[in-house]
Parts: structure tokens; C-alpha cells; sequence
């Protein structure tokens, strides 16, 4: 078989492999359970597949830990919310609580948010929470 042939059905493989793995939140993630973290952003990726935020948390020792969580909605459906969602969102320095997934592998710092609050302020995620935002009025 020709190298390039050889190549292309291997690139077609393992991206076909993260295609399927891409949506196994189930399988990544303890989608029955959750955590709540406070800490502090360290940066925030507003892009595709999903956004990501990538927070400091101290721990009760006084060590720090990172951590990082992504949405579960893409850029384009949290624009839909109509809530103000964008780039600037969320800042290095902000302080973030969030109550999310866990990871499913021991030890992981990492976790599927499912409600966030930036700097006190609950900012939607689903449809419900953007109605709760917006009946308080928020944007």
C-alpha cells in the first residue's frame, strides 16, 4: 500500500475515533453527581467544540489547585441565550464558583460545569438559568 494512502485511512481512523468520543459525556463524566469549586479564572477559551474555563482553587492546606471545566453548550447555541455571552464573559482575575460533573478519572481536575456564578453573579448555561437571569433582571 502507497504511504498516502496508508496515512489518509489512519487520519480518517483516530479522527472518526474523536468524532464518537467527542459526545460521551456519560462516559467521561459522573453526570449523576456533583461538585461545587470557588476559586479564581485563570483563562477562559470561548471556542469550539465547547468553551472551557480554567480556574484556581486553594485548598484547604493552603495548596493551590488547578482546575478546568467546559461547557456543555457550543459558542453559537450560548449566543442564542442572548445573555450577553462572548469572549470577554469571563476574565483572568474573576472570581467563578461552579457546581459541575466530576471528571470519572481518580484524581482529575476536571469537570462538566452545570451552573456558574462569575463574580456572585449567575451567569446561563441552560435555558432555564437564562430565564432565571433575565427575570432578575441581568443581561
Amino acid at each position: 500500500m502507497r504511504p498516502a494512502i496508508a496515512a489518509t485511512i489512519v487520519a480518517l481512523a483516530l479522527a472518526g475515533v474523536g468524532l464518537s468520543a467527542h459526545h460521551g459525556t456519560s462516559i467521561t463524566y459522573f453526570v449523576d453527581k456533583s461538585i461545587t469549586l470557588s476559586g479564581v479564572v485563570t483563562e477562559f477559551v470561548y471556542g469550539y467544540p465547547h468553551p472551557q474555563v480554567y480556574f484556581d482553587v486553594k485548598k484547604e492546606d493552603g495548596k493551590v489547585e488547578k482546575w478546568g471545566s467546559e461547557f456543555a453548550p457550543t459558542p453559537l447555541m450560548m449566543k442564542n441565550f442572548k445573555v450577553g455571552w462572548g469572549r470577554d464573559s469571563i476574565k483572568a482575575g474573576d472570581q467563578i464558583r461552579i457546581t459541575c460533573a466530576p471528571h470519572k478519572t481518580p484524581g482529575a481536575t476536571a469537570c462538566l460545569a452545570r451552573e456558574i456564578h462569575i463574580n456572585g453573579k449567575l451567569v446561563g448555561l441552560t435555558p432555564e438559568q437564562v430565564k432565571t437571569v433575565l427575570a432578575a433582571g441581568g443581561k
